[in-house]
This record gives C-alpha cells, structure tokens and sequence, in this order.
C-alpha cells in the first residue's frame, strides 16, 4: 500500500512538471507573416505585414489561379507593436512571425533611425533571428512588398532567396540578420551597412498578378547598392563597386566575377574570384593610426577575348598583377571616398585597432571623424588557378 502511495505522488510530482502545449497556436488559427516593412507616415510608423495565402500555396482544389499567394495589411501607429496590434481589425486570424523572412525599412524610416523599430524586432519573442534587413530605394518599404514574380510567387521569399544568391556569386550585396545588425550597431568602431532594393519598371503592374504573365514582366525587384549608417542614422548609397570593395575589406567575398584589359591589345579578360581571404593588420604610427589591408584571391580564367598565349607562365604572372593592380586601385579609391563624403567606419578598422591597441583607442574621442584621415593600404595578392577546359584563346585557332 505504502509502495503504490509512494509511486502515485511520485507521478504526481512529474505530471506537475509537464506544462503541455500552453502556448500553442493551430494552423487554422493563424496567418503566416514572412515579410514586414515599416515607413514613416508622419510621426506614426505604417506598418505592412505580407502574408502567406494558403488557399493558393496549398494547391487546393477550387483554388482560383487569379488569387495571389500573398495578402498584405497596412495600419499605422505611433509605435511598431501598436501598429501590429491595430492590424487585428483586418487581419482575420491571429499573425505568426516565427517564419518571417524579410524586413524591408522605408529611406526615411533610416534616416531618422531605425533603433526603435530594432527594439520589438529584437524583444518579440515569436521571431527568429535569421530574417534578413533590407533598405528600400526610392520607393516605399509597403511598395516593395507588393511587387509579385513569376517564379517564386511570395516576394519575402523571392527576395530572400534572391539576397542568397547574389551575396554568394556576385558579392555586390550583402545580407544582414538580426544578430549581426545588433552586433554591429553595439561596436565601436564599425558602422553597418544594409542592402538596398528598387522597383524596375512600372510599380503599379507589379502589384498586379499579370505580372506574373509576361515573359519580360513589366516589374521586377532589383538589389541595388547598399544604405550607409552612422549609428543608427542612414546617410548615404554605396554603388556596386563601393559594396564590392566593402566585401572584399571586411572577408565576406564567396565568388565574384570582373574583368581586366588584355595586355598589348584590345578585348578583356574575366576573372572569376572563387575563394578570397583578407586580414586587416592595424598599426601605431606617431600616435595615428593606420592599416595595411591584405588581400589574398584564387580566381579562374572565365573567358579570353584577345590573342595571349596562356601556356607562357609570364603571360599568366602578367595577367595576375594586371588583377592585383585593378583591384588594388579601385579598393583604394572606394575607401578613400568613403572617408571623405560618408565618415563611416564600415568596413571595421576602428574595430581591429580597439582590439590591439585598447590604451590608444580611448584616446580617440570621436572615432568616425578620426575614420576620414587616417591612412590606408591596401594589398592583393591573387593567383590564377585554372584556365578553363581549352589552353589557347579562340581567337588563336580560328582560322581564317
């Protein structure tokens, strides 16, 4: 008796344990959020939530293949949870952002900060924090959400898996989470930097699902370049060879393509960069700081559009300080400018000085006005590893 007593308060005690499915929401009861963007409307944040649309995601049938795959609501408020709050009187179920993709933030939203907005994304205990930041370019956040493609029919996704792509093979973009843009916010000594996305074409046609229709659709969602920030303030673009020249600086290059001038003649050469490794070396000089930024590239040979003789290994070596002086130069020039007309540190210097010369480093007491003076060098050292599957040129075979 005493043995089955024991037991019973035994499981009793674990039963207390086991809290169940408290919090709990049921698919029925509830709309899928994977996109977000936050303008500014005044002094009040307008909000717009994209929404997944089963009816059509599903393939159901009776489905009506006119019907989007997304819904989009919009409400305003004086802060981003009061905004959301608001949507429930349009919304019909419940929003769920533990499968948010994107948050696109307006241009003027970034200019007069986006650490507000920062503060629910990062509180709110139903997101994840791999959904990536995007700043719009000369359209509203709202407006980007709404432009539909052919192939991925959800723009979150369309954009997020896009941003992937090209932060992988092109590296003139560059994705940034929650973590990351927390991160770098909270540094001193280095200012994010978050992509940039337009609308090419006709805004109005890309809200529409005859968008989808069209072999050349008259909308599309195009990265372009990235937003600059100081603190938590946008101040300026960077152009595609600025955002290269920032990946390459701060070791987050995968692959990337550009090109040379053939030596003696005319035509270019592309080089494919296939694995990149760069190290940020700072120094104390006279009490100024400076920086050696080394840069070490394997690239292949894409295409030839000259006569050269790549079997010659001085043709090759030649082609290799060709690349390093391009680069070298044109990673020269963007930094250069970004010192004078942004004065942000976002490519880390400040932060790798910190760290080696922590004494030094409190002495500066503005670090961003230092960041426009100090000296930079920059140094490539790339090889070229494979020449393709033919050894000569075309133009060397072809006969006349």
């Amino acid at each position: 008796m005493k043995r089955a007593i024991t037991t019973g308060l035994c499981l009793f005690s674990l039963f207390s344990l086991l809290t169940g499915c408290w919090s709990r929401h049921e698919l029925n009861d509830i709309s899928i959020a994977v996109g977000m963007g936050i303008d500014l409307v005044g002094e009040r944040y307008k909000i717009t939530i994209q929404t997944v649309n089963p009816s059509q995601v599903a393939v159901k049938k009776g489905a009506s293949s006119n019907s989007p795959a997304v819904i989009t609501y919009e409400e305003t408020g004086m802060t981003v949870p009061e905004a959301i709050s608001r949507l429930s009187v349009k919304a019909p179920r419940y929003l769920h952002f533990s499968h948010l993709r994107m948050v696109v933030i307006g241009e003027d939203v970034a200019r007069e900060g986006i650490s507000k907005p920062l503060d629910f994304l990062s509180r709110n205990m139903d997101m994840r924090t791999d959904f990536y930041f995007i700043v719009a370019r000369q359209a509203k956040a709202s407006e980007i959400l709404k432009v539909i493609s052919a192939i991925d029919p959800i723009p979150a996704n369309n954009m997020y898996t896009k941003l992937e792509t090209s932060d992988k093979y092109w590296a003139a973009t560059g994705s940034m989470n929650l973590n990351r843009l927390l991160q770098e916010l909270g540094t001193h000594g280095k200012s994010p930097a978050l992509t940039g996305i337009e609308i090419i074409g006709t805004k109005k046609m890309g809200e529409q699902t005859a968008n989808t229709q069209y072999v050349e659709p008259p909308a599309l969602l195009k990265y372009a370049g990235m937003a600059v920030f100081k603190q938590d303030r946008f101040v300026g673009w960077l152009d595609e060879n600025d955002v290269k020249a920032l990946n390459y600086v701060q070791n987050s290059v995968h692959q990337s393509t550009g090109y040379i001038p053939c030596p003696g003649s005319t035509g270019n050469i592309t080089v494919q960069a296939i694995r990149s490794h760069t190290v940020i070396h700072p120094h104390l000089v006279n009490g100024t700081p400076e920086f050696d930024v080394n840069v070490g590239i394997d690239g292949d040979i894409a295409d030839v559009e000259c006569k050269i003789d790549l079997s010659q290994a001085s043709v090759v070596d030649e082609l290799q300080q060709l690349n390093n002086n391009k680069l070298e130069s044109s990673m020269q020039q963007s930094i250069a400018k970004i010192q004078k007309n942004l004065g942000a540190d976002i490519y880390g210097f400040g932060n790798t000085f910190h760290h080696k010369f922590p004494k030094s480093w409190h002495q500066i007491k503005d670090w961003n006005e230092a960041f426009r003076t100090i000296k930079v060098r920059v140094h490539v050292d790339s090889k070229l590893r494979r020449i393709g599957t033919i050894l000569q040129p075309i133009d060397n075979i072809t006969t006349e």
